[in-house]
């Protein structure tokens, strides 16, 4: 067949999408022997995966193959990490791991961060104002959302950039990349600085407690379980990275695909209050995340492919927000689109902790970018994607404006 539905290959990383299309017609079950796992692309089927954490589980870092791990010992270091971040773990950990880490991301809480986001938006723009061009991702996109978390944790901004070296170290292995290449030392490295970064900032705060996560945490029990030294460090490292790592890709895929729909940007610029239901159609048009890894607890039927307990099942987000069983036009980018019950932000009991958060600063960001420049322009129409498969988003994203 002359489709490549190979989703490791380069050509997908450009556009997965006809490939994601194809999946959903002929095999919305299929076997990757390049992924050496079940790759899950309609609506139904991934809701079902999400929403089913008994029979699929998240907690993959935990039990790793015995051959696999004999091959690639490196690998133990980055499960070391990974195997505590709250998105890897199965109740009854998640559960008790996600009620003290939502205790930070209240929407009393959230809402008081707005004149915050606000502030941090305005003088990014600033920065940039006299210029007439900028690289969306690197002075906008990343900056804003890992100063916000940033922030929030009690780390200082003067050390983003080595945090965005890290994090990007981090996500070449859980996004999945592309490019084939061996990235689980590279992850290993990222890690193991992050961790020893939060390690010495841990140390402070029990000298002395702040108000942020990291001393919240410290002090955070819920009916008497507290979060172990390592859960603690671990997951100060998940905020950290999902907090800023995803919505700088909403931000960059959102403004990428709008400069690309000329009539679509103009609605927005004539009328910023439909922002909020633009954001929604950024997440579910091409979304940040675009597919999450699961592993069958059991053996288990799926339109007729028998899914045996231990298999790896990557349930394709990106692929099932434009399924057209589900949404009318699905290819099609409508920032007045309503009523699009996407999958941007998962679903269930992983249901994104940071989505009220994400979702207030692209509104916020988009509004005022609106506001700020009238006149928007792409200079590159070929968008350079990060080679990655589960993450989706722009390495660079350089425009002019006036």
């Amino acid at each position: 067949m002359a489709l490549d539905i190979d989703l490791a290959r380069p050509a997908n990383q450009q556009n997965p999408y006809p490939a994601y299309r194809w999946l959903r017609d002929h095999d919305p079950v299929h076997w990757s022997p390049r992924l050496k796992m079940w790759v899950v692309t309609r609506y139904d089927d991934v809701l079902q995966v999400l929403q089913e954490p008994l029979r699929y589980s998240s907690d993959r870092f935990r039990n790793i193959g015995s051959e696999f791990a004999t091959r690639r010992p490196d690998i133990e270091e980055v499960a070391r990490v990974l195997r505590d971040w709250a998105v890897y773990r199965d109740p009854p950990d998640h559960t008790r791991l996600r009620g003290l880490l939502g205790k930070a991301f209240t929407p009393r809480r959230i809402e008081t961060m707005q004149p915050r986001i606000q502030q941090i938006v305005d003088e990014l723009f600033d920065r940039v104002a006299e210029r007439g061009a900028m690289d969306f991702i690197a002075d906008f996109a990343f900056p804003l959302p890992a100063t916000v978390i940033a922030a929030m944790l009690g780390t200082p901004s003067a050390d983003l950039p080595r945090i965005k070296t890290w994090s990007d170290q981090i996500a070449s292995y859980i996004g999945g990349a592309q490019r084939g290449s061996d990235n689980i030392q590279e992850a290993g490295q990222g890690l193991n600085s992050i961790f020893d970064y939060f390690r010495e900032l841990i140390r402070a705060r029990y000298a002395r407690a702040e108000d942020d996560l990291v001393s919240l945490l410290l002090a955070a029990e819920d009916r008497g379980d507290m979060l172990s030294h390592e859960e603690v460090v671990s997951n100060c490292v998940l905020l950290l990275f999902a907090g800023h790592e995803t919505t700088t890709n909403l931000l960059g895929n959102g403004l990428f695909h709008l400069l690309s729909h000329p009539t679509q940007y103009r609605l927005l610029q004539d009328d910023p209050a439909r922002v909020p239901t633009a954001v929604e159609e950024f997440l579910r048009y091409d979304p940040p995340v675009a597919g999450k890894i699961k592993v069958a607890a059991a053996d288990v039927d799926l339109h007729g492919r028998r899914i045996r307990r231990g298999d790896s099942v990557a349930v394709m987000i990106a692929a099932a927000n434009r399924d057209p069983g589900r949404f009318d036009d699905p290819d099609a980018l409508i920032v007045t689109r309503e009523s699009a019950p996407h999958l941007a932000f998962g679903h269930g009991i992983h249901f994104c902790l940071g989505a009220a958060l994400a979702r207030l600063e692209a509104q916020i960001a988009f509004t005022a970018l609106f506001k700020r420049f009238r006149q928007l322009t792409l200079v590159d129409d070929v968008p350079c994607w990060k080679p990655q498969i589960f993450f989706r988003g722009l390495a660079t994203l350089p425009v002019t404006f006036r």
